[in-house]
């Protein structure tokens, strides 16, 4: 890492999302800033694509940009729409991405030393 602090990072782009191929994803890598634990992401899901059910070992935060989408928990769904921020704490199992009538891009990003112990809220 240079030694500057500041830096102009290239991401990874057009990477199939795990599960759900047709979902694309731009991050940046921990290893270029040397940023353990943080991941940051834009996933672009296309019109009715959802990741599988899943669970991170790390808290999540996700900002729905454009299109609509829901985000789901064990017998809860929550239909998502831009500018809607969604707290994902670690360890929940969930599922998000497009709604069946439109497209859905979000900021993701995941990290944290100290899970909180919450169920998923609608932060905005």
């Amino acid at each position: 890492m240079t030694t500057l602090g500041i830096q102009v990072i290239k991401p990874e782009t057009n990477l199939p999302a795990e599960g759900a191929e047709e979902a694309l994803i731009d991050r940046f890598s921990n290893a270029s800033t040397d940023t353990h634990g943080l991941g940051v992401s834009i996933v672009r899901f296309p019109l009715g694509i959802r990741r599988p059910w899943s669970a991170h070992t790390q808290d999540q935060y996700a900002w729905i940009i454009s299109g609509n989408g829901i985000i789901a928990s064990e017998g809860k769904e929550i239909k998502l729409v831009p500018g809607n921020i969604v707290f994902i704490p670690a360890n929940t199992m969930h599922q998000h991405g497009a709604s069946d009538e439109s497209d859905m891009t979000q900021l993701s990003i995941i990290g944290g030393e100290k899970p909180r112990k919450d169920q998923i809220c609608l932060v905005s």
